[in-house]
């Protein structure tokens, strides 16, 4: 019994083996600590800014009153180091999602890239033919009501 106390106190060799392969498992869990610290950094966060309600006065084919236009900001957290000099890039965006799902997740996605524009300030005409996305400086943008009505 004494012998079986004495083996275990004995501190385990340390052979050249033993060493690299703890460098390497130390090497492993530095690399996907990296990885996952990245892929968190990069990964889009949407953020619904505005919902534009179609007015109950337009209806399409489908007899659905309940189309909306989402706007919807995507930012990246790495996006704060600006990275990018004219201030949209993939990390820092905005969406406009024409649909029936007021949280912006499925419809017609618009992107908006105009730099200098104010995203809150875009307004929404619907019509029968589609809808129409109007921009503070008076850029405009047609989208056909085919492309969101019946679950687009």
């Amino acid at each position: 019994m004494a012998d079986a106390a004495a083996l275990s106190a004995r501190p385990v060799p340390r052979t050249p083996e033993r060493v690299r392969s703890v460098r390497i498992a130390v090497a492993v869990v530095l690399a996907v600590g990296v990885v996952i610290g990245a892929v968190l950094l990069c990964w889009p966060r949407r953020t619904v800014v505005e919902v534009i309600n179609q007015p109950p006065e337009v209806r399409y084919a489908d007899g659905d009153n309940s189309h909306v236009a989402v706007l919807v900001h995507v930012r990246a957290p790495i996006a704060a180091l600006q990275l990018s000099a004219g201030g949209t890039s993939s990390l820092d965006h905005y969406e406009v999602v024409l649909g029936s799902d007021p949280s912006g997740g499925y419809g017609h996605l618009v992107r908006v890239d105009a730099t200098g524009m104010d995203p809150g300030r875009l307004t929404v005409v619907w019509t029968v033919e589609g809808a129409w996305l109007n921009y503070q400086h008076g850029h405009r943008l047609f989208v056909p009501a085919k492309s969101f009505v019946g679950g687009r």
